[in-house]
């Protein structure tokens, strides 16, 4: 890696010591970005927890579509994270990277 931290391999990955992150090119304008594992888990997570609220609030129609509009809002944050910033293509390769935390 270009800082100088050496790569730990998915046998030896332990959250409470690394940090996985996910390093994408793009395939359309060449541009490489970032996204940390934890985020894209938190994001989904949050997607999974409204779209049980969507289900949950089915007799009271303003509840349920509030917790359609955070759903959708956050789908719309994991797709921001998997699109270049630069052209915004989602067609990228992708490795993921694991390292020791500071």
């Amino acid at each position: 890696m270009s800082n100088g931290k050496l790569k730990i391999n998915e046998k030896e990955f332990d959250s409470r010591k690394h940090i996985k992150e996910f390093k994408r090119k793009c395939k359309q304008c060449g541009k490489i970005w970032h996204s940390l594992e934890s985020r894209e888990k938190q994001i989904k997570s949050n997607f999974n927890v409204n779209n049980l609220n969507v289900i949950s609030n089915c007799c009271n129609p303003s509840a349920q579509l509030q917790a359609k509009r955070n759903s959708e809002a956050n789908q719309s944050d994991l797709d921001k994270l998997k699109q270049c910033p630069n052209c915004s293509s989602h067609n990228y390769s992708e490795e993921v990277i694991i390292y020791e935390k500071e």
